[in-house]
């Protein structure tokens, strides 16, 4: 019996993060299209995709993982220890097979009030995300499955976040999830930690349909 009920245990904790992952690559697919139909209305409209286009992208993808308000940090009926995080990044190639990635936006809620999200951009790699930025280097290098020609790429990245070295990641009345599995809620398995404070990451990378450019897009 004891060894029966470590294994549904066990089997309960892979399922559980295989979900997760499933989870975060279909946000990552819903930014991708939500942010590509945004595109094609700012194009039309003779305008550039701008930061706030991207993070109610953001909002409304998270809303399959966090339903209603509860990916906010003081939101009254949250129960998670850990948040929404994304980083999105514009690439271009060279022509020569190199590729440089020309800017990065990261985006979370952790220190936010309800209905608002921190975000910022940056131009060299981000401790916490799976992309490596890079100038005029080998595409895989920035990342694994990146591939390149005269178009330039959008990349998404979108993650769970959480800490037990911050005492941010909380639940509504303050609990502190000591370990990845009580943060993620699992019984054996400790979830894979990826980058800094990234768990479940995964990433879409497409090419923009338009309002992207090597400037850092703007726009709150």
């Amino acid at each position: 019996m004891p060894v029966l009920i470590i294994l549904l245990f066990y089997i309960h904790d892979l399922v559980k993060i295989k979900r997760y992952y499933s989870q975060t690559e279909f946000v990552a697919q819903q930014m991708a299209n939500i942010i590509q139909n945004i595109a094609k209305k700012r194009v039309a409209e003779g305008q550039a995709v701008a930061i706030r286009d991207v993070v109610r992208a953001a909002k409304l993808a998270y809303l399959s993982i966090y339903p209603g308000t509860t990916m906010y940090r003081n939101d009254p009926e949250r129960k998670y220890f850990h948040v929404p995080r994304v980083f999105v990044y514009y690439v271009e190639g060279d022509g020569n097979g190199k590729a440089s990635c020309k800017w990065g936006l990261w985006i979370h809620t952790r220190r936010s009030d309800v209905g608002k999200w921190n975000y910022g951009t940056f131009t060299s790699s981000d401790t916490n995300s799976t992309v490596t930025m890079g100038e005029n280097v080998d595409p895989s290098s920035i990342y694994p499955t990146l591939k390149i020609n005269e178009k330039s790429k959008v990349i998404i990245e979108t993650q769970l976040s959480w800490s037990s070295d911050n005492s941010e990641y909380t639940d509504v009345n303050g609990k502190k999830a000591n370990s990845a599995r009580e943060a993620f809620g699992c019984f054996l398995v400790t979830p894979k930690l990826h980058k800094g404070t990234a768990y479940f990451p995964s990433v879409v990378i497409f090419t923009p349909y338009g309002g992207f450019s090597k400037t850092v897009i703007t726009g709150a």
